[in-house]
């Protein structure tokens, strides 16, 4: 009966401690478990950082400076000019003390043969009172000397003006043709008047241009005048050739 008592409180020893063992085994469970979930809650993951994007870029060179300018041309220095050596052999030049006094010629009260009062020393027989010397005999005082070069019409050159006028002769083949338009010729009119030379400046046909010319020259002007004097001037002059 011992022993059965003995068995049976080692039995119930046993029992005791292995229903003790399960909370703590619980418990450890717990702990363990708890300071893996806390471990992983505060473990922080290190982000690695994004890598810089590096460029590299090199500045225009600024554009190389204006070429200098050219050295200016140094000044041509002017040829020198050596003094004329006397010669020792020339003789030395002796200046009167009293200057010699030229010769005056007697004086002709009565003047010269064919000359008038009042008139200049040198001048022609026939002159004109107050003229000048050189002039051209029969001048007029004090009138501009002869313009003999061809004046263009303007300012105090006074035009041409048309007297009479020879209508230029068609020619039989221009008008076959059927050749019309106008000739445009330069002219030149003496101080008399007259037609002295016929120029194209821009012409239709050699039929119809030297028709044109050949009347101009036929035509007649009182003379272009400067100054009131007649000249010579050119004229530009246009003839029209239409066929009805």
């Amino acid at each position: 009966m011992f022993e059965t008592s003995l068995i049976e409180s080692k039995k119930q020893a046993a029992t005791g401690n292995r229903w003790l063992s399960v909370p703590m085994s619980i418990f450890l469970h717990f702990v363990i478990g708890g300071s893996i979930l806390a471990a992983s809650m505060w473990f922080i993951e290190e982000i690695p950082e994004p890598p810089i994007p590096i460029s590299f870029y090199s500045e225009a060179a600024p554009p190389p400076p204006p070429p200098p300018p050219p050295p200016k041309a140094a000044p041509k220095a002017a040829p020198k000019v050596e003094p004329v050596k006397q010669s020792s052999n020339m003789a030395p030049m002796i200046v009167p003390d009293v200057l010699p006094v030229a010769p005056t010629e007697p004086d002709n009260s009565s003047g010269a043969e064919g000359g008038v009062e009042g008139g200049v020393e040198g001048g022609v027989e026939g002159g004109v009172m107050g003229g000048v010397l050189g002039g051209v005999k029969g001048g007029v005082l004090g009138g501009a000397a002869q313009v003999e070069e061809p004046l263009r019409v303007g300012g105090d050159v006074k035009e041409p003006v048309e007297i009479s006028r020879v209508q230029p002769v068609y020619p039989e083949a221009a008008r076959k043709a059927r050749l019309q338009g106008i000739v445009i010729l330069e002219a030149i009119i003496t101080k008399d008047g007259n037609v002295e030379s016929v120029r194209v400046l821009r012409g239709i046909n050699p039929l119809l241009d030297n028709a044109a010319m050949r009347a101009v020259q036929q035509w007649k002007y009182k003379p272009a005048t400067f100054n009131n004097r007649p000249v010579p001037v050119y004229l530009t002059v246009t003839v029209t050739f239409r066929l009805q």
